[in-house]
């Protein structure tokens, strides 16, 4: 049994809750497209795409409140690194098969994202933070400061992740750049 102090449970609950819900949304505002990537990926059958697209987005919704409720965190951290093992999985079989050309599909259309090793690595370090939330608190009681503290962490945590995102997002642009500026 892991025993960590009751912050950065909290913070992994929120991160995971954050992560979730947004990317629920993004899946939301443009269903259609999630569901084009999601047969892109090649790896259910055409007539199960649409209710597994309907099963993820819901799974998503579900782990994103279930986070920030007390009660549902534990299954919903869980919930979360399961469901990021799935989409190492996916991801990792349409790389192997030499499928690099697919949209990660993480965010909707906003950010489109070629699948990479480095989104592998990143599902890998998100489930990591899903496993810290399934952690035993210690007995320490929180007080206000420690709030702010995982505020302020929180916030940090999220722009750190958008950048992050962002740069895996242009990657593909920047080295094309480099290689029109090579050739020129």
């Amino acid at each position: 049994m892991i025993v960590l102090d009751p912050i950065l449970i909290l913070l992994a609950n929120y991160c995971i809750a954050s992560l979730f819900l947004s990317a629920c949304y993004g899946k939301l505002r443009a269903f259609g497209v999630f569901r084009a990537t999601l047969e892109d990926y090649e790896l259910v059958p055409p007539l199960f795409v649409g209710p597994c697209a309907v099963v993820i987005t819901a799974a998503e919704i579900a782990i994103g409140i279930g986070a920030l409720v007390p009660a549902y965190a534990l299954l919903s951290m869980f919930g979360a690194m399961a469901l990021l093992l799935v989409y190492v999985a996916a991801i990792g079989i349409n790389l192997a098969r030499g499928r690099n050309d697919i949209d990660c599909g993480c965010s909707g259309p906003a950010t489109q994202q070629l699948i990479s090793k480095w989104l592998l690595l990143r599902n890998l370090a998100l489930a990591a933070i899903a496993v810290v939330g399934m952690a035993t608190p210690s007995q320490r009681p929180l007080h206000m400061p420690d709030v702010v503290l995982v505020v302020v962490a929180l916030v940090g945590a999220t722009a750190l992740y958008a950048a992050i995102n962002q740069l895996m997002a242009n990657a593909p642009r920047l080295d094309a750049l480099d290689s029109l500026m090579d050739a020129g």
